[in-house]
């Protein structure tokens, strides 16, 4: 009983300090001038949060920690609210690849952000310039999403072991070979 209330307890902080870390990369992308920009172009630091979260937390957290980043990043951009339903998205298959097919390293991480910053940055870009018709696409697509895919993607990695840093803070004491010490 005691042991289970210690995993709810440090369940409930590890989730806390997830959450935590989703808020402060929002500030950090949402906030003009908070954090460089690479040529000009800004990160998507939430892409790659919401998918090393999902890594470690699976599809129900993925989908959580999405709708949350995504609701954090449509309360903070002007005109658009779609970023909750992208993020999701995000979330839900990234952690439903983890839970089924892939396993969870920083390459995994490095190639699933590229994949839904890539998916982000053309459909972003295709709908702004290319449906809207707006002249100069090729040199939004050049000088804005490009750098920006690429300040997103060398990022990544980082994100990563930020976020793998916390859970295994919180998940190191509930290892299965301690619970196999504890058997026997």
């Amino acid at each position: 009983m005691i042991e289970q209330q210690k995993r709810n307890y440090k369940n409930a902080g590890r989730l806390a300090c997830v959450a935590a870390l989703v808020l402060i990369f929002s500030v950090l992308q949402n906030t003009p001038k908070l954090f460089p920009s690479f040529f000009g172009a800004k990160a998507f630091l939430l892409i790659p949060a919401v998918v090393s979260v999902a890594i470690f937390e699976k599809d129900t957290g993925g989908i959580f920690f999405g709708l949350f980043a995504g609701a954090l990043w449509d309360i903070c951009a002007s005109g658009s609210d779609y970023y909750a339903v992208f993020l999701v998205t995000v979330g839900f298959v990234c952690g439903s690849l983890l839970n089924n097919i892939m396993r969870p390293n920083i390459l995994t991480n490095l190639l699933l952000t590229a994949v839904w910053t890539a998916i982000f940055c053309l459909g972003h870009w295709i709908v702004r310039y290319i449906i809207s018709g707006i002249d100069s696409a090729a040199h939004a697509l050049l000088t804005y999403y490009l750098p920006s895919f690429i300040w997103t993607v060398a990022l990544s990695p980082l994100i990563f072991l930020v976020v793998s840093a916390v859970e295994n803070a919180f998940t190191s004491d509930f290892s299965v070979h301690g619970e196999l010490d504890r058997v026997n």
